[in-house]
């Protein structure tokens, strides 16, 4: 049996996904599973034995010549692929015209893009029991729900180097921060000084030490951090994989960050972590921890305004509510007090 994985999506939402794939992989032992994926995104699934091999969606990263498109829409469509598994709806066109027999598809409510009222419960639930309802859909239980990265021998070689290079020292106290996050054009972005007043505040209460991560367009928030800190920064802000960045996540005491992949995968990873929510509902994003308690795990720090934590699973808010969110200054209202005091308690919890 051969079965491909629609998984054009955010780095954060193909982790959301994985705990569907492990279901399918358990159910169907002997597939031969393909995932379709953005360059973007694959490296959170490179070390996923649930996954046999990959196919490229071309994007400006690798995009060599027009016939790139046709190239892959053929090796789709001769593999003769027995289901196709839809994590992105929009792309039930490519299936269709592959002749993928038998498809399964996220289960949106009708009418969401006009009709507010239209799915609120849905709304409500998390991602990555939304990213389940594929698999489902086939009647396959979904039933160990935390999420799966994996880093390699190598990833976490390269983040002990990075700690012994700095001489991070066996049971300091160690803070991820991540403060960028391209997600909604930037709209998930908490302030640099809120990040750097935090990590000044956690310096001297508490004698942490402090490692800016990210990806290569964070790097000059981290510049800008590191450069007005007095606290004592690692900068590896655009120079680690994924893989790199869940295996120093590890090694982190407490990840505090916006509502984008790094903060997921600290998460993943088994650090306690502060999320920063302004205009996503943490309903839907809030840091996936099965069996976790808030307050005790993992902690979220939201604005009060009336227009804040309204963005659910995309597609399922009305255009209305996109207009609206968009304008919404939600995240100006957090304070780095309220970050802070996140931060120390879940500290002092362990």
């Amino acid at each position: 049996m051969r079965i491909i994985l629609m998984m054009l999506l955010p780095i954060g939402d193909t982790l959301f996904a994985t705990p569907g794939v492990h279901a399918l992989r358990r159910r169907y032992p002997d597939a031969r599973i393909t995932a379709l994926v953005y360059p973007t995104n694959k490296g959170i699934l490179d070390n996923n034995p649930d996954i046999d091999d990959f196919l490229l969606w071309p994007t400006r990263q690798i995009w060599t010549d027009f016939l790139r498109f046709p190239k892959l829409f053929w090796d789709i469509r001769r593999t003769h692929y027995d289901l196709a598994i839809e994590f992105a709806n929009y792309l039930i066109w490519l299936s269709w015209l592959a002749g993928i027999p038998r498809r399964s598809e996220m289960n949106l409510p009708k009418f969401w893009w006009v009709w507010p009222w239209s799915g609120v419960k849905w709304r409500r639930r998390h991602a990555a029991e939304h990213y389940a309802d594929p698999v489902r859909r086939l009647g396959i239980p979904v039933e160990e729900t935390w999420l799966r990265m994996g880093p390699s021998a190598r990833d976490k070689a390269r983040a002990q180097a990075w700690l012994d290079n700095y001489e991070v020292a066996p049971g300091e106290l160690l803070v991820g921060i991540h403060p960028g996050g391209e997600g909604l054009w930037g709209r998930k972005r908490w302030g640099v000084q809120g990040f750097t007043q935090v990590a000044d505040g956690l310096s001297k209460k508490l004698g942490a030490r402090i490692m800016l991560m990210g990806g290569k367009e964070d790097a000059p928030l981290a510049a800008e951090i590191a450069a007005n800190s007095t606290a004592r920064i690692i900068n590896a802000t655009g120079q680690t994989t994924l893989g790199e960045t869940a295996a120093l996540a590890a090694h982190c005491a407490l990840f505090i960050g916006n509502d984008s992949s790094p903060l997921h995968i600290a998460a993943a990873s088994g650090a306690r972590v502060v999320g920063i929510y302004g205009i996503t509902d943490p309903r839907s994003y809030h840091p996936w921890m099965p069996g976790g308690q808030e307050g005790v795990d993992y902690a979220v720090v939201r604005s009060t305004l009336s227009c804040a934590c309204g963005f659910s699973l995309i597609g399922g808010i009305t255009v209305a509510t996109w207009v609206r969110l968009l304008a919404c200054p939600a995240l100006k209202t957090i304070t780095p007090d309220q970050v802070l005091d996140a931060c120390i308690r879940l500290i002092e919890a362990e």
